[in-house]
């Protein structure tokens, strides 16, 4: 498997990064959240579909400049998730585009996470055009309504290789403590057939365990939340997940 070095961080199959999300609508917010994540982080991940002011390029390239300032030289994931994978904005795929080109365009960004349905139609040349600027691109395939069968999964991360991302996000669904454990088992299994860093959740409660244990199946970051965050069910609190990744190391 092959690794990727973004700034200082090595993303790998061994111990996995804690990527702290910022859920801030303002820019305050936004900037407080930075000041306190990157006590915990290794990799800082902007949720922009939470931002009030998305969709105006001045507040959106202040915003970014800001928090790249703030977070000095920790990698940070540009997020802007639509409706249909679990975020908070209804956007058009022109909308969609135009945010994300606009956001790499400013060269405060190391990552965008970019969901894999929409390059459907936006094609492969969009996620060429992010890379050109130097940024990865992590392609993220999402399935909240279960965690599919094994041969599904590991279609989805072969696509995503042949798409030419740098990195593979699955986020699934579990029924299940066995779901769980199989989304981890073909984690494991892919490595061997995909080249990709990979990273791996499993969503709820009943998922938390998939969130520590990437140095077991190989995912290459785990994600915790600030205490005051919107994920109470689905992530531990950074700090928290911080000592149990570094206790079972």
């Amino acid at each position: 498997m092959m690794d990727i070095q973004v700034r200082e961080t090595r993303f790998d199959a061994g111990k996995p990064k804690v990527c702290v999300p910022l859920t801030g609508r303002t820019f305050d917010e936004i900037i407080e959240q930075a000041t306190e994540a990157k006590k915990y982080a290794e990799v800082i991940e902007w949720r922009a579909d939470y931002y009030d002011d998305i969709f105006d390029d001045d507040k959106l390239n202040t915003t970014l400049l800001a928090l790249r300032d703030e977070i000095r030289n920790i990698p940070l994931i540009f997020n802007l998730r639509t409706k249909e994978s679990g975020g908070q904005l209804e956007l058009n795929l022109n909308q969609y585009r135009h945010i994300n080109e606009f956001a790499v365009s400013t060269r405060a960004i190391d990552l965008a996470d970019v969901e894999v349905s929409v390059i459907d139609q936006l094609s492969v040349t969009f996620i060429k055009w992010l890379q050109a600027l130097d940024v990865r691109v992590i392609l993220s395939y999402y399935n909240f309504d279960e965690t599919p069968e094994d041969a599904i999964i590991l279609f989805r991360l072969n696509l995503i290789e042949h798409l030419g991302a740098d990195m593979a996000k699955i986020v699934l669904h579990p029924e299940n403590e066995a779901d769980v454990l199989r989304q981890m088992g073909i984690v494991m299994k892919a490595q061997t057939f995909v080249t990709l860093p990979v990273i791996s959740v499993s969503l709820g409660r009943v998922g938390k365990l998939s969130q520590v244990c990437g140095s077991l199946d190989g995912s290459c970051m785990a994600y915790g939340c600030l205490k005051d965050n919107v994920y109470p069910d689905a992530q531990i609190e950074a700090e928290k997940l911080n000592l149990i990744i570094n206790e079972l190391r």
